[in-house]
């Protein structure tokens, strides 16, 4: 019995006891759910149902005298059955909530607006948030300031035309004072201001490979500089609510599981990957448990989804917690974020 081949009892079965489970974090047994079930089934009828659930792998059983639990493939199925279109984002009360959310007027540039959306879907779903910046090729230059920090050593801070502000030290010949560092920037400020980085990548390169004697050392030095500054990196990770996962009872027992846990998200580099999968997607991604190929995260889901640059995917965001979270409500934060958060940098850029 596959998940197409379900009945609708059992699926009724399935969906309620998913549902009672994510509310009390408690195995659910066949009175639980016949106190409430809208179609008065008897508690023989449930167990029924829950006993052949079990044995195709929707539910488990814990322990001999428990009610059951729902494997993976039990949430798989709740979630599917959950974007269906007939039931995506139907709930009132999730929509309302997640209409909430507003990013503060001081805060219109891209760092800002991704630093808010993080902040509001760790609050607003009592979970982990999740944002993954623009990767740095996808943006464009707009300035650049180098300040001699050491005297080997410059400070390099960029922007970006999307608002995106970072920060980098550069190794540096001795012998380049401030002013010539200042002189740098207004070369790079004249030359590429407007341009995306994969294009400066390239045109660097073609640069370098003319012969040497077109360009002054000046030019020259700051073509090394930007060697080094506009080389790939990986995306940044902003993280906010890692704590909220010590409220969650499923991880109340085993202090080893939240240990790995906190170092994963701490680490930030396994998030980084499972986010990159999902800008490859169109629309929502939702990984539940052993989905994720990562063994530290078998007891947890992501749901992610992209966010846009005018038709540009440009990053992801995500809700990161147990696999008991609240789909139905976490679903719509995580839709509706994307979406205004697609709306406001695209408006901020004329897009």
């Amino acid at each position: 019995m596959d998940s197409l081949k379900l009945d609708e009892r059992s699926k009724s079965v399935l969906l309620a006891i998913i549902d009672k489970y994510i509310e009390t974090a408690e195995p659910v047994g066949s009175r639980t759910i016949a106190k409430n079930h809208p179609q008065h089934l008897s508690s023989a009828t449930i167990r029924n149902a829950m006993s052949d659930l079990e044995d195709n792998g929707f539910l488990s059983q814990p322990h001999t005298s428990a009610g059951r639990i729902p494997t993976d493939k039990g949430y798989r199925f709740y979630v599917d059955h959950l974007l269906r279109p007939q039931n995506f984002l139907m709930q009132a009360e999730c929509l309302s909530e997640a209409q909430s959310l507003e990013y503060p007027s001081g805060k219109q540039n891209l760092q800002g607006v991704l630093e808010s959306a993080c902040d509001n879907l760790s609050t607003v779903s009592q979970q982990t948030g999740l944002v993954m910046l623009p990767g740095f090729s996808t943006t464009c230059f707009k300035h650049i300031e180098f300040t001699k920090v050491a005297p080997q050593a410059a400070l390099a801070v960029f922007f970006s035309e999307q608002g995106l502000l970072q920060n980098k030290i550069l190794p540096i010949d001795s012998s380049l004072t401030q002013d010539q560092l200042t002189s740098i920037s207004n070369y790079l400020n004249d030359e590429f201001s407007g341009k995306p980085i994969k294009w400066i990548r390239k045109e660097l390169l073609s640069r370098v490979r003319l012969d040497k004697e077109h360009y002054n050392q000046l030019a020259q030095k700051a073509h090394d500089l930007s060697s080094v500054l506009f080389e790939e990196t990986n995306n940044e990770l902003l993280v906010q609510g890692a704590l909220n996962l010590l409220d969650q009872p499923e991880f109340n027992e085993d202090i080893g599981k939240i240990k790995k846990l906190l170092k994963t998200l701490e680490e930030k580099t396994k998030l980084i990957n499972l986010l990159d999968l999902c800008l490859d997607h169109e629309g929502m991604t939702i990984l539940i448990g052993q989905e994720s190929l990562q063994e530290e995260m078998g007891n947890c889901s992501l749901i992610a989804q992209n966010y846009q640059l005018g038709n540009e995917k440009v990053g992801a965001l995500a809700v990161f917690g147990p696999k008991r979270m609240d789909y139905k409500k976490i679903i719509s934060i995580v839709n509706h974020t994307a979406q205004k958060v697609s709306k406001l940098i695209s408006e901020n850029q004329g897009v």
